[in-house]
């Protein structure tokens, strides 16, 4: 990625991400859960990188993002999609976030290649129609599981499914390892933890 103003949205946002990292660590779990509204909580530079990196490797081209938050993880997957003659659906339900991240993404000058959603995550996955290539799962942590059976059957043979925060904060942990066996039921899927940024967790649907 060698866009200067893409560069340049994405600096900014670094900045601001380590200190709110900083922040959320000096937390208790009960500070951490009255402030996440007001936080970022974007995936950070190495998910970042490792997302878009992944994303062309794969060459996807229908791309979902669940939780947009101001759109960082956003940026990243639409300079792939970019790339790779895709586009982006990024699910949004607070409108003050949504808004700054079609900012964001109009100064990165990737708006063409972005569609957003403003509204419940399982309502809006109930009508969005399939398939999936690549689905990026960043939302309530509580709501993984249930997402992902919305989008499971909208897999398109090859998907790849990326689900953040699977070691940091440590409060979400068990939460995390829930739906890290859920997803292992699936025989149709293949799964690993890869520790990248907060940590992650990489699923792969079968071609046959």
């Amino acid at each position: 990625m060698k866009e200067l103003r893409i560069l340049n949205v994405l600096s900014e946002f670094d900045v601001l991400l380590e200190v709110e990292h900083n922040q959320l660590k000096a937390l208790s779990p009960e500070e951490r859960g009255k402030r996440l509204d007001e936080m970022m909580l974007a995936v950070g530079l190495k998910t970042g990188e490792f997302l878009n990196m992944l994303l062309k490797t794969q060459g996807g081209k229908r791309i979902l993002e669940i939780g947009t938050s101001v759109g960082y993880s956003t940026i990243w997957l639409a300079e792939a999609a970019r790339v790779n003659g895709g586009r982006v659906t990024t699910l949004e339900c607070v409108a003050a976030k949504q808004t700054q991240a079609v900012e964001n993404i109009r100064r990165a000058g990737l708006e063409d290649f972005v569609d957003f959603q403003l509204g419940d995550a399982l309502k809006l996955l109930e009508i969005l129609p399939g398939t999936w290539d690549f689905v990026l799962l960043d939302l309530w942590k509580d709501l993984y599981i249930p997402c992902f059976d919305r989008f499971y059957k909208k897999l398109a043979p090859g998907a790849i499914v990326v689900a953040d925060n699977i070691t940091f904060p440590p409060d979400f942990r068990p939460i995390m390892k829930d739906y890290q066996q859920y997803v292992r039921t699936k025989p149709d899927l293949h799964s690993i933890e890869i520790d990248i940024g907060q940590g992650l967790d990489l699923t792969r649907k079968q071609i046959s």
